[in-house]
C-alpha cells in the first residue's frame, strides 16, 4: 500500500498558502467557470437540489449552484480556499473538512459536485465511496479532471517541457496519478465499484487566459501545487528554459483574443447516478 502522508502534507500546505489559492483562482478562472456550468448541468441542479460541493476551492462551482437556487454546502481542506469561497458566495455554508471522512449523515444530499478535486484525494476510490455514502439513492455526482501527459494543451505542454528540460532528480511525493480519472474506462469502473451507475464522460475544450505568453509558466508556478513543487525545485536556468518553451507553445498554438491569449487546457467531466 502506498504511503501518501508526504503527498497529503504537500497538498495541504500548498493549498493552504493564500498566495497559491489566489493564484489558482486567478490563473485558472476561465476554465473553472466553464466547468462549473457543466457540473451544475450534469447534476441537474435546481431549487429542489441539496448539493455538496466537495473540494470547493475558491467557490466557483458553489456560486453556479447557488445561482440555480440549489441549497449548497461547500467543503475544502484549505482555510485559504474557504476564505476565498466565503467572499465569492456568501449564501453558501462552507466547512473546512476532509473529503475522505465527511461529517454528514448517510443519504444527506441530492447532488455532489467536485471541481478538479478528485486528483487531490489521497485515495480516489475511497473519496468516491464517501461521496456515494452521503448521496441519496438516485442522487447525482459530477466531477472534473484535467487531461494530463500527452494531451494537446497547457498541461501536456508542461509535462513535455519538464521532461525535456527539467532536472529528473526533482520529483513529487508518492500519490495518486492526478489525471488517472481523465480516462473514462478507469473512471467508470471506479464509479461502478463505489456504488454508482450510468457513468458518462465528456471531453471539454476548456481554456486558460493569459495576458502574454510568458504568463503560462506563472499560472502553474503560482497556482498549482504539484506543478509549483516541480518548478520550484529547478535551477533558475532550467526554469527560464521551461518558461520560454511554454511561451513558444502559447505563441504557436493558442488563440489571440483581444489583449489575451486563450490557451487550450482540455478537461473531462464525468457524471453518474447513485445506485
Amino acid at each position: 500500500m502506498t504511503d501518501t502522508r508526504a503527498f497529503e502534507r504537500m497538498e495541504l500546505e500548498g493549498w493552504s498558502n493564500p498566495s497559491i489559492a489566489q493564484g489558482y483562482a486567478d490563473g485558472f478562472a476561465r476554465a473553472t467557470q466553464a466547468v462549473a456550468r457543466h457540473l451544475s448541468d450534469a447534476v441537474m441542479a435546481d431549487a429542489n437540489t441539496r448539493a455538496l460541493d466537495l473540494c470547493t476551492g475558491h467557490g466557483v462551482v458553489a456560486v453556479e449552484l447557488l445561482q440555480r437556487k440549489a441549497s449548497v454546502i461547500g467543503v475544502d481542506f484549505s482555510p485559504a480556499m474557504i476564505a476565498l469561497a466565503q467572499a465569492a458566495a456568501p449564501g453558501v455554508t462552507f466547512v473546512q473538512g476532509d473529503a475522505m471522512a465527511l461529517e454528514f449523515a448517510d443519504a444527506s444530499f441530492d447532488a455532489v459536485t467536485i471541481g478538479f478535486g478528485v486528483p487531490h484525494f489521497p485515495d480516489p476510490y475511497r473519496g468516491l465511496v464517501e461521496a456515494a455514502r452521503v448521496l441519496k439513492p438516485g442522487g447525482r455526482i459530477a466531477f472534473s479532471v484535467w487531461q494530463g501527459r500527452g494531451s494537446d494543451g497547457a498541461i501536456g505542454w508542461l509535462f513535455d517541457a519538464v521532461e525535456r528540460f527539467g532536472d529528473p532528480a526533482v520529483t513529487l511525493p508518492e500519490g495518486p496519478d492526478a489525471h488517472l480519472l481523465a480516462d473514462a474506462s478507469v473512471a467508470h469502473t471506479m464509479l461502478s465499484d463505489a456504488g454508482f451507475i450510468d457513468a458518462k464522460s465528456e471531453v471539454l475544450a476548456t481554456e486558460l487566459a493569459v495576458s502574454e505568453p510568458e504568463r503560462l509558466f506563472d499560472a502553474f508556478d503560482r497556482g498549482a501545487v504539484r506543478a509549483a513543487s516541480l518548478l520550484s525545485g529547478q535551477t533558475e536556468a532550467r526554469r527560464e528554459i521551461i518558461r520560454a518553451e511554454l511561451a513558444e507553445r502559447v505563441r504557436s498554438d493558442a488563440v489571440r483574443h483581444g489583449a489575451e491569449y486563450r490557451v487550450p487546457v482540455p478537461s473531462v467531466i464525468t457524471s453518474a447516478i447513485r445506485n
